[in-house]
C-alpha cells in the first residue's frame, strides 16, 4: 500500500511540475492566445501523457491515475477545444496502450467531456469559491462512481486504498485550481497597475498642455468675441467665427476633462441621498433626450446614503446616462434601479442600444479609449476614477445589438 502511494505522490509531481512551469515561465506570453491556447494545451498534454504512461497498477488489472486532472483544468481554464482534444488523447492512450474497452472508454469519457463541457459556459463569472465547490463535486461524483463500480465487481478490498488515492488526487487538483486562480489575479493586477501608470503619465500631460495650451485658446477666443462685433462684417464671416468660437469651446472642454484626470481626489466630501440626487440627475437628462424617442424609468428606493463629493457623483451619473442616449441613438429606453445590499448600495444603468463586444469591454475606462467617433474616453476614465476614490466598483454587462448595463457599486453610509 505505501508503495502505491509513492507511486501516486509521484504522479503527482509529473503532473503539478508542467503546470508550475507554464506559470512561471509561459503564461505572459500565452495570455494573449486566442482560441486553441497552444501553450497551455502543449502543458496540460504533457502532464496528461506523463500521468497515464507512470501510472499504478495497485491489483490485477485496476489502474489509477490522475488523468482527470489535465482534462479539468483544459476544460475550465482553456476552453471546451482545449479539453477536447485532451479527452481524445486520453481516449486514444487507454484504448491503445492500456487495452480499455473502447465503447466504455468512449462512453465514460464522453459523460465527463459533456459534464465539464456544461461546467465551463459560466465557470469564468463565478467565485473561487463557487469555483472550488464545483470541482470538487465533478471529481468526488467521479470517486464515488468508481467505488460502486468496484463494489459491483467484488473489489471491495480496494475502496481504502481509493479512497485515499482520491483525496491525494483531489488535493492536486486544488493545487492546480489555486495556481490557475493565482495567474488570473497576477494578469488583472498587471493590467491595473499598467492603468494606474498611464493614468499618471495622462495626468501629468493634461497639466502642462493646460497651462500651455489654454490660454492662447482663450485669448483666441477673445478677438474672434471682438471680431464678432464689426459692423463690416459679412454674414458667412460672422458665421466662420461662431463656428471658430464653438470649437474652441469644445477643444476646452476636452481639455477640462483631462485636467479631472490629473487633479488630486476631492476633499469636499459630504453625506449624499444618493435617491435624492438621482432624481435631480435624471430630471435633468430627461431634458437632454426631448428631441429623441427615448424613455428614463428609474426604481430607486429610499435611505440610500453614500459619502462623497456632490459635483463628482452628479458628474458620475451624468457621464453614465450620457452614454447610454449616446448609445441608443434616436429611440430606446434606458431603466435605472437603485438598491441597498448588505453594506454597499447599488445604482444599475441599462439601455437597449448597441451594446459592445468582449474587446470593447476589455478596454472600457481606459484612457484616450472611446467606442464613439467623436468620443476621448475621458469621461468614462474620469467617471471610473471618481468611484475608485471613494473605494467603489464599476461592472460593465454588455452584448451587441442587445444593449449594456453597467453597474456601480459604493459603499453605504450608516445614518445610525
Amino acid at each position: 500500500m505505501l508503495v502505491n502511494i509513492g507511486h501516486v505522490l509521484n504522479q503527482v509531481l509529473v503532473v503539478l511540475f508542467p503546470i508550475w512551469f507554464y506559470h512561471l515561465f509561459l503564461h505572459k506570453n500565452g495570455k494573449k492566445e486566442n482560441g486553441l491556447k497552444p501553450r497551455l494545451l502543449f502543458v496540460l498534454s504533457l502532464s496528461l501523457v506523463l500521468t497515464l504512461t507512470f501510472s499504478v497498477n495497485y491489483s490485477d488489472k485496476l489502474i489509477y491515475d490522475l488523468k482527470l486532472i489535465p482534462i479539468i483544468i483544459g476544460f475550465l481554464y482553456g476552453n471546451p477545444l482545449t479539453g477536447s482534444i485532451l479527452l481524445l488523447i486520453a481516449m486514444g492512450y487507454k484504448i491503445l496502450f492500456q487495452e480499455g474497452h473502447p465503447l466504455v472508454t468512449v462512453l465514460n469519457f464522453a459523460i465527463a467531456g459533456g459534464l465539464l463541457a456544461v461546467i465551463s459556459r459560466k465557470f469564468r463569472d463565478h467565485s473561487l469559491r463557487f469555483k472550488v465547490i464545483a470541482i470538487s463535486a465533478v471529481h468526488w461524483v467521479i470517486t464515488i462512481t468508481r467505488e460502486i463500480w468496484l463494489i459491483a465487481n467484488k473489489h471491495s478490498d480496494e475502496i481504502g486504498i481509493v479512497f485515499i488515492f482520491s483525496i491525494i488526487a483531489w488535493l492536486t487538483l486544488m493545487s492546480v485550481v489555486f495556481i490557475f486562480e493565482n495567474l488570473k489575479r497576477q494578469v488583472e493586477l498587471e493590467e491595473k497597475v499598467q492603468r494606474a501608470e498611464r493614468y499618471n503619465v495622462i495626468g501629468q500631460l493634461a497639466a502642462s498642455v493646460a497651462h500651455e495650451v489654454r490660454n492662447p485658446m482663450t485669448a483666441v477666443r477673445g478677438f474672434l468675441q471682438l471680431m464678432k462685433r464689426d459692423d463690416n462684417l459679412t454674414d458667412s464671416q460672422r458665421r466662420y467665427i461662431d463656428i471658430s468660437i464653438e470649437e474652441l469651446n469644445h477643444s476646452q472642454a476636452i481639455l477640462t476633462e483631462y485636467l479631472s484626470l490629473a487633479k488630486p481626489a476631492s476633499t469636499d466630501m459630504g453625506i449624499l441621498d444618493l435617491q435624492y440626487e438621482l432624481h435631480k440627475i435624471i430630471e435633468l437628462m430627461k431634458s437632454y433626450t426631448n428631441l429623441q424617442t427615448i424613455s428614463i424609468t428609474s426604481s430607486i428606493e429610499a435611505d440610500l446614503f453614500i459619502k462623497a463629493d456632490s459635483s463628482e457623483i452628479k458628474q458620475v451619473f451624468v457621464n453614465l446616462i450620457k452614454n447610454s442616449i449616446e448609445a441608443i441613438g434616436s429611440k430606446g429606453e434606458i431603466n435605472i434601479h437603485a438598491w441597498k445590499k448588505g453594506s454597499n448600495i447599488f445604482v444599475a444603468i441599462e439601455d437597449n442600444g448597441a451594446g459592445m463586444s468582449k474587446e470593447q469591454l476589455r478596454y472600457l475606462g481606459t484612457p484616450f479609449y472611446s467606442t464613439k467617433d467623436k468620443g476621448t474616453g475621458v469621461g468614462l476614465s474620469v467617471s471610473y476614477k471618481i468611484i475608485h476614490s471613494i473605494k467603489g466598483s464599476i461592472k460593465v454587462e454588455s452584448e451587441q445589438g442587445k444593449g449594456t448595463k453597467f453597474i456601480i457599486r459604493m459603499p453605504a453610509y450608516s445614518t445610525d
